[in-house]
């Protein structure tokens, strides 16, 4: 059931949880662009392992407030304060695509216990590689354009962005259906792809405001080293995806201390998101400390 959060400067961010009573939680990141219920299948299967999971929308969606200027680093604020107003002890923090770098900052937290990644980008200001490997040329041009400035991003979004933000259920379904595994998740795929459906409407109405500052965001410094991070990453990458190219997935691999590497065979930047939920959701919910009646960790 979706809520709203009030912050301590006055901002409203809304969020879901899937009511299962814990001081634990798994964390959802949505992509870029995005708003919470892109998760709402995975926070039903959560619940129904008795897991509990909670969503947010990032500032500057739907009903969650800008936050002007925000960068990657700045969002551990926000969750911080989510965190203690939803009396959450310890989380796992799993992020998709655009998500990725915001659940790689909450890995700084203390109560973070672990990470994990699905088709995450990588750090755009790295020296000595490639971040437009294997990109189209679009992808590449928009984000040079949209990493030199907050309202350049947002003059490029606009020339597209309602098409987007008008697409229907069946053609976002469409580019799954001609997969030889639909029929074995044709339910979990329309579910998805309607969730996919109406976050992207929900994100990209009124404006483009929110998506373009999230994507400078992630095109900028995100001002943390993912050295840094010390807790359990894992990274869940499909080979055939053509919106977050796997070479970032080893990247981030080799850069993260205590990282491992998933790469799947055949499985693209939403397919991953259905066919691979329980494995990816089973291994996150593992991650976290089991936590007793007496207020204490097992």
């Amino acid at each position: 059931m979706s809520s709203s959060l009030k912050f301590s400067d006055g901002r409203a961010l809304e969020y879901i949880d899937n009511g299962v009573s814990s001081k634990s939680a798994l964390i959802f990141h949505h992509g870029t662009p995005g708003v919470m219920g892109v998760w709402n299948t995975w926070l039903t299967a959560a619940a129904e392992q008795s897991t509990r999971a909670i969503a947010f929308t990032r500032p500057g969606y739907a009903s969650s407030d800008r936050k002007t200027g925000r960068t990657v680093i700045e969002a551990n604020d926000d969750l911080e304060e989510l965190l203690n107003q939803l009396e959450v002890d310890n989380f796992v923090s799993v992020g998709w695509s655009g998500g990725g770098p915001y659940a790689m900052a909450s890995g700084l937290l203390e109560r973070c216990t672990a990470v994990h990644l699905i088709a995450s980008v990588s750090p755009f200001d790295v020296k000595d590689f490639d971040w437009f490997q294997d990109q189209s040329s679009q992808s590449v041009e928009e984000a040079k354009i949209s990493s030199e400035s907050l309202e350049a991003s947002i003059s490029y979004k606009e020339n597209y962005y309602t098409e987007i933000r008008d697409l229907t259920t069946e053609q976002v379904l469409s580019f799954q259906i001609k997969r030889a595994t639909f029929k074995s998740f044709e339910n979990d795929y329309i579910a998805f792809a309607e969730d996919v459906r109406i976050g992207l409407r929900d994100a990209l109405t009124p404006s483009v405001v929110g998506f373009a500052e999230d994507e400078f965001a992630f095109l900028t410094n995100w001002g943390f080293d993912v050295q840094g991070i010390q807790v359990p990453v894992g990274i869940w990458q499909g080979l055939d995806d053509e919106s977050v190219s796997p070479h970032m997935a080893k990247w981030l691999n080799e850069n993260i201390f205590n990282s491992t590497l998933k790469l799947f065979e055949s499985q693209n930047h939403a397919s991953i998101m259905v066919e691979k939920r329980k494995e990816i959701l089973n291994a996150a919910s593992r991650a976290l400390k089991p936590y007793d009646s007496r207020g204490g960790f097992a």
